[in-house]
């Protein structure tokens, strides 16, 4: 049997404590400016559509078509970042979202006065911001070792969660200030931002550990004759979904995940119907509340942070738990006031932490030459179970109203809690124990 040869390779960096801190400073700045050029362009774009055609669906058509190509985007790019330079993939998609606003907001008048662009360019954005992240979740690993990538992670959910309070506020301004297609220049000047600060914080990894930490040798890198025989191709796709399919411990995995996204994207996004429908509550109330959500997520990351590596699977069992009491809080005693507000930060809390750690698994146990396609393979799964059970409760809350509907995601999230209990050390040793791993 054919064996791979390659050197050996050098370890995720271990940064110094003052380079840490620089590291994670810098992250949480990186995470802040792509988030308000975000916040920027998805108002810009909703509002363009929005005058355009003075159609409210209209900015449904610039989302729908964005989710879609977002989940298209998990499944077709990630064996281009096994077999590519995450690093350049990363800064590839800052540059052509930089170009698609200034096209937009400096071009001719007749790519921001179509319906049909503005829908093109938002679905071009937003598949360029998937792929952005799926790199920066590809490339972290690479840079630094397990315990400061479970910083890291913790400290951008809370810079995230910080984001969802100051974003609105700074894009409503732009927005005011620099109308209809040139508030994308301010869009492009935060992404610039964000990639100037991309850059600081990789020369921070690698000036602070000595030597840059070069990443997993891909199998299809072409070796001299004198080292030995050549490595093996890369799996396909189907390979590595057959893989995750026939092994146990990340067919449980995908399916105990599957079911707590499920649970949990569904409950965060219809909060404002359960607020404003179920609650009486007027649209004012309810995002005053709704910051309540955000507050409980900023401590999550926070707490992550806190932990290390091997604390993510105890994370992964009561978080659900956690989410799943705020949830019923909120549907059963919401309309008392501070109730409310308490159920919201205990959801938020358990939501932020379980989304970080069950993340932080995927990237600590797939193969690290195969981390692109392991994870755009869960991701899109787990974007359509999600897109199909927000879909189906909006109908079950015309149905049988927002309290039930809570009531029931309640459940099933301390129902996914016990499932978690069940994720033995056996299966978690086994996340490393796939054909694809190497040795």
């Amino acid at each position: 049997m054919t064996t791979t040869s390659h050197k050996p390779a050098q370890g995720p960096a271990v940064l110094r404590p003052r380079r840490l801190g620089m590291l994670l400073v810098l992250f949480v700045a990186l995470t802040l400016a792509a988030a308000l050029s975000e916040g920027v362009y998805d108002i810009a774009f909703a509002n363009l559509a929005l005058d355009l055609s003075g159609l409210v669906s209209t900015i449904g058509l610039v989302y729908c078509a964005g989710y879609g190509v977002e989940v298209v985007a998990s499944l077709a790019i990630g064996p281009l970042l096994d077999r590519r330079d995450p690093t350049q993939v990363l800064i590839a998609s800052y540059l052509l979202k930089i170009a698609v606003f200034v096209l937009i907001a400096l071009g001719s008048s007749f790519l921001s006065s179509q319906l049909w662009t503005i829908v093109v360019a938002a679905a071009s954005v937003d598949f360029v911001h998937q792929v952005g992240q799926m790199a920066l979740f590809v490339l972290l690993p690479r840079l630094v070792d397990a315990d400061t990538l479970v910083k890291v992670q913790g400290i951008g959910a809370s810079a995230r969660a910080a984001s969802q309070i100051l974003s609105p506020l700074v894009a409503g301004l732009v927005i005011s200030l620099l109308p209809g297609a040139r508030g994308l220049i301010a869009a492009a000047g935060f992404q610039i931002l964000a990639l100037l600060l991309f850059a600081g914080l990789v020369a921070a990894v690698r000036h602070g550990a000595g030597t840059p930490p070069p990443a997993p040798l891909p199998r299809t890198t072409a070796q001299p004759a004198e080292s030995g025989p050549a490595p093996e191709a890369l799996p396909s796709r189907r390979t590595v979904a057959g893989t995750i399919l026939s092994s146990r411990a990340w067919s449980r995995y995908l399916v105990f995940h599957a079911l707590t996204v499920l649970a949990l994207s569904t409950a965060i996004l219809s909060l404002i119907p359960l607020m404003r429908e179920t609650l009486d509550m007027s649209a004012a109330r309810s995002g005053t509340f709704l910051s309540a959500s955000t507050a409980g997520a900023l401590l999550g990351g926070l707490a992550v942070t806190r932990s290390g590596a091997d604390r993510i699977y105890a994370s992964m069992r009561w978080a659900p738990a956690l989410a799943g009491t705020g949830t019923l809080i909120a549907a059963l005693l919401g309309r008392t006031p501070w109730l409310l507000a308490l159920g919201l930060v205990v959801f938020g809390f358990g939501f932020t932490v379980y989304l970080r750690s069950s993340g932080l698994v995927v990237q600590l146990r797939a193969p690290a030459d195969l981390l692109g396609t392991w994870n755009g393979l869960l991701d899109a799964v787990i974007r359509v179970v999600s897109a199909a059970g927000i879909l189906a409760a909006g109908f079950l809350f015309d149905l049988a109203g927002g309290r039930a509907v809570y009531v029931t995601l309640g459940i099933v999230l301390l129902m996914t809690a016990l499932l978690w209990t069940s994720f033995s050390t056996s299966d978690q040793n086994d996340l490393r124990s796939t054909p694809l791993h190497r040795n």
